[in-house]
């Protein structure tokens, strides 16, 4: 990462809508901080299914190490008194772009925002892209193809799509695969999966996700 490991990284994973692998992200960034020995706090946002907290219980019942801290979040308020004693902060919000998601991300050293390769899924992806930027995140947002089939030419035309709107877009994909749905269901994300051929494609996103975090310098106090 680009700065001290006392400095405190705020990223957030937002999304105009659901199903786009918003929180299976934020558990494969979290785990990969976890095993980079960093302390890493998820704030899950999203009270009605608080994905990441049941998720991290999960892993508690099953034992499965390191152990990492998931907690509710209903406030940015809540989210300042928590985040002092944690080098990353991920947030996890919820699927739909609220005023308190605006706020998030203003408040981000970095924004996610997953999309699957369909226009259904870019189309709000780049307006929310757009109305966040216009907001106080522009330089910050970075797109990622989340829960991808195995289409090239679908792959190909959307992240047409994301460098033609000026958009970063991240070098590596997330493909749809049962294998880590599989893993989540029990508490691993990430580079835990058994399989070699899903954690070859973990690592990579983890890679990259950190090389992204790595090229912004984090505040360590909010604005």
């Amino acid at each position: 990462m680009g700065k001290a490991m006392d400095d405190r990284y705020l990223v957030s994973f937002v999304g105009q809508k659901g199903g786009v692998g918003k929180s299976a992200l934020v558990r494969l960034l979290a785990v990969g901080a976890a095993h980079r020995g960093l302390r890493t706090l998820i704030a899950d946002f999203d009270l009605e299914q608080l994905t990441s907290v049941e998720w991290n219980a999960a892993r508690l019942r099953h034992g499965i190490q390191p152990e990492l801290d998931a907690r509710p979040m209903k406030s940015l308020k809540k989210l300042r008194k928590a985040d002092d004693d944690f080098q990353l902060v991920i947030a996890d919000t919820r699927g739909l772009a609220d005023d308190l998601t605006r706020d998030i991300a203003q408040e981000s050293d970095l924004v996610v925002l997953p999309t699957g390769t369909s226009q259904d899924d870019l189309r709000p992806t780049l307006a929310l892209a757009r109305k966040l930027a216009r907001h106080g995140a522009e330089g910050r947002i970075v797109i990622v193809l989340s829960k991808i089939g195995r289409s090239e030419r679908q792959l190909a035309t959307a992240t047409t799509a994301i460098e033609d709107s000026g958009f970063d877009l991240l070098p590596a994909h997330w493909p749809l695969r049962d294998g880590f749905q599989t893993d989540l269901d029990i508490g691993r994300a990430g580079r835990e999966a058994p399989s070699p051929h899903l954690k070859i494609i973990a690592e990579a996103m983890e890679t990259a996700l950190f090389e992204r975090i790595g090229r912004i310098g984090a505040r360590t106090t909010p604005p």
